[in-house]
């Protein structure tokens, strides 16, 4: 007798697509990594491909972290090549089109079940749409940003009005026949299915959340007051930020003679932020850390006292719940969040006590809060105790799961 043999299933394969190239010590990338980590961990057969990116005219270039590839559970393709060009962003966008279309040729060798678009940048949306749809994958748009924000730039220029029109109403359409639509902001999800009551049926929360094996407090706060009272803000960019506001705050203190610094991580350029600190008198009390491992991160985060996210009175930043908002208080940071009333990160903070929350732009608002906490350590500690009784419920892992059903939807329903 014969013996039979039996073929194996096999895992099913995921490709996430981001156009920026990884891996890179940014928020973007701590969410993809960590879901195709986790992925992999769940026997998919995952696959990252991004381009291999050349920056041109650029004063500050996003630092890459070659040793996640080496450790990764998942296979990272990088294709070349896409032209960055930052004084461009029009340039910058036709180079990212052309690119999904060579990142569309890698899809088809890969051949997946499922593609995962990061977005933004945007531009690749067409091109990964039109890959999925010849492959007859099926399409999940991770939506971290709403479309809308990248062409706020181009509304004063005339002649690309038309062309951007023509751009944004093609990238809307990849939107409504994507299957599925993830978002990171629960007014995100609100504001589109408004303004397309179809996509209402495929739209999906899967917000930022923290790795909480990574992000975490390493010591309790004490309440005897410190010699330097710490600020912290991190990012890879100033847009959409308000740190001038921040700066004032600082000026104001440092006129009562209470000593705050403010410490600043990230891979932004910092020269604009100590030009302003000078004007106003303040450059000993800022220190840039430059861009920092994720451990030196954590470290960094919980010798300090209190984060700052200070945005601009600006409705186009409202659904803005960056990944770092999550990992502050997953380190035991509450959050001094300076924003319009109605932005989502403001609400949290307000419904759940995990920091303070202040007008946009208030100054007065901010310099008082911080002066509070620096001279009643015990009001500081009850907002620490807050963010670590908040801290489950912010687990990347539960963000993850979620992504996992709706792939598994998507794979049950072609084997039926």
């Amino acid at each position: 007798m014969r013996p039979v043999k039996c073929n194996r299933p096999r895992n099913p394969k995921i490709v996430f697509v981001i156009g920026l190239q990884v891996p890179f010590k940014g928020a973007a990338w701590r969410r993809i990594e960590f879901f195709a980590r986790y992925l992999s961990l769940k026997k998919f057969d995952v696959y990252i491909v991004s381009p291999r990116v050349l920056h041109l005219a650029c004063s500050v270039i996003r630092s890459r972290n070659s040793e996640v590839r080496r450790e990764a559970l998942f296979k990272i393709i990088t294709v070349p090549l896409k032209l960055h060009v930052c004084k461009s962003p029009f340039l910058t966008s036709i180079f990212e089109m052309v690119n999904s279309l060579f990142l569309g040729i890698v899809l088809f060798l890969i051949k997946p079940e499922v593609i995962v678009l990061s977005v933004p940048p945007y531009r690749y949306l067409i091109g990964v749409y039109l890959a999925s749809k010849l492959l007859r994958a099926k399409l999940i748009v991770d939506l971290r940003d709403p479309i809308d924000n990248s062409y706020v730039k181009y509304i004063k220029r005339k002649g690309l009005k038309i062309l951007m029109r023509v751009a944004r109403s093609a990238e809307y359409s990849v939107l409504y026949r994507a299957n599925a639509i993830t978002c990171v902001s629960e007014s995100m999800v609100r504001d589109l299915s408004r303004a397309q009551s179809y996509l209402s049926t495929k739209i999906y929360l899967v917000p930022n959340g923290a790795d909480l094996t990574a992000f975490k407090p390493l010591k309790e706060v004490k309440s005897c007051k410190p010699e330097v009272f710490k600020l912290f803000f991190m990012g890879n960019s100033l847009e959409g930020y308000n740190l001038s506001v921040v700066l004032k705050a600082l000026s104001m203190l440092k006129k009562e003679r209470l000593n705050v610094k403010l410490c600043v991580a990230g891979a932004l350029d910092p020269k604009p932020l100590y030009a302003e600190a000078k004007k106003l008198g303040v450059s000993d009390s800022i220190e840039y850390l430059g861009s920092l491992t994720a451990d030196k991160l954590v470290s960094v985060m919980n010798e300090t006292d209190l984060a700052v996210l200070p945005y601009y009175n600006d409705k186009n930043y409202r659904y803005s719940l960056p990944a770092k908002f999550y990992e502050y208080i997953a380190c035991g940071l509450p959050v001094l969040v300076s924003a319009p009333p109605y932005f989502e990160v403001a609400k949290i903070v307000r419904d759940h006590g995990v920091g303070i929350w202040c007008p946009a732009e208030d100054v007065s608002c901010i310099g008082n809060a911080i002066k509070q906490l620096y001279e009643n350590r015990d009001k500081l500690m009850i907002l620490v105790e807050k963010c670590l009784s908040f801290r489950n419920s912010i687990n990347r892992v539960n963000s993850a799961e979620k992504l996992i059903s709706i792939i598994k939807g998507f794979i049950n329903d072609a084997t039926l």
